[in-house]
């Protein structure tokens, strides 16, 4: 695994030699570290802020801030009125993508971890990508027994596959839900995996209508997953909790599982200001193919 690590830098070196000495190793990180400072500057003035105020306060010169300016102009980082600088478009949306997902992953944290110590297993918070059409997992609370389900933050899977992603598919908008449908590429990942159309859309339909999705399987031939959804305050469901296990033990305890993550989704979704006007009742997971 790579890792950074700081270079010390003499006291008594000069803000200039460091701005104008591209070529030496710590260029890019001296540069990176302004370039943060500077939306941070920006981004506690809302007025903007000159060149001439912005060089003072970089510690660097005027050549140096002006040439890091013209970068995050031209991406949409920062925009120019006149003489003054402020956040760009392109900073708002990427501060909103990064509090949303650290928000609610952090958010989930008690409730995945409690998941885990009730039911014994690993637990997973998961995301849609509509655009990608997949699912991300984005936070994990992992099983504590010798033989467990282990997937690391950052893993990516299909929707139509996974009991998460069958439950993210019977919350959105029918009309997204019947293009994905149309449109998507039904590979199969083991000999389990469901690959007909008809039968996938009458498993979200029932995943909709039981409140949890399950599969035994169906990604992974060993694993068993159960999924709850994970509802906004406006009742919009972008993430779904599971409940993960090695497949013979997910077999055995399917209900105790599936009311875990409907309990931990549940909770979640409690903690994100949603009102629910009915919960479904936990139910026998069984495998949908």
């Amino acid at each position: 695994m790579e890792t950074l690590e700081s270079r010390a830098v003499p006291l008594d070196a000069s803000a200039a030699a460091l701005a104008d000495a591209p070529a030496r190793a710590d260029a890019a990180p001296m540069s990176l570290s302004r370039v943060l400072t500077l939306l941070r500057l920006l981004a506690a003035q809302p007025a903007g802020l000159t060149l001439a105020q912005l060089c003072p306060m970089l510690g660097a010169p005027k050549t140096s801030v002006h040439a890091l300016l013209r970068g995050l102009l031209s991406e949409g980082y920062v925009q120019r009125d006149g003489v003054m600088h402020r956040l760009g478009p392109q900073s708002f949306v990427l501060g909103a993508a990064l509090v949303s997902a650290r928000s609610l992953a952090a958010m989930a944290v008690p409730f995945l971890h409690a998941a885990q110590a009730r039911s014994g297993e690993t637990v997973v918070l998961a995301v849609i990508d509509r655009s990608a059409r997949t699912l991300t997992y984005v936070e994990v609370a992992e099983s504590q027994q010798l033989v467990r389900y282990s997937v690391p933050v950052g893993t990516t899977r299909p929707l139509y596959a996974t009991s998460a992603g069958r439950v993210l598919l019977a919350h959105q908008d029918p009309a997204w839900l019947a293009e994905y449908l149309r449109t998507v590429e039904l590979r199969p990942l083991t000999a389990k995996t469901l690959t007909d159309q008809r039968q996938l859309a009458r498993v979200i339909k029932r995943t909709r209508e039981q409140g949890w999705g399950s599969t035994l399987g169906e990604v992974t031939s060993d694993v068993a997953g159960f999924a709850a959804p994970v509802f906004e305050h406006d009742g919009r469901v972008d993430a779904a909790i599971i409940v993960a296990a090695p497949l013979d033990r997910g077999r055995a305890a399917a209900q105790r599982l599936t009311a875990a993550a409907q309990e931990a989704a549940a909770g979640l979704s409690k903690a994100l200001g949603y009102a629910a006007r009915h919960s479904p009742a936990p139910g026998k997971a069984r495998e949908t193919a």
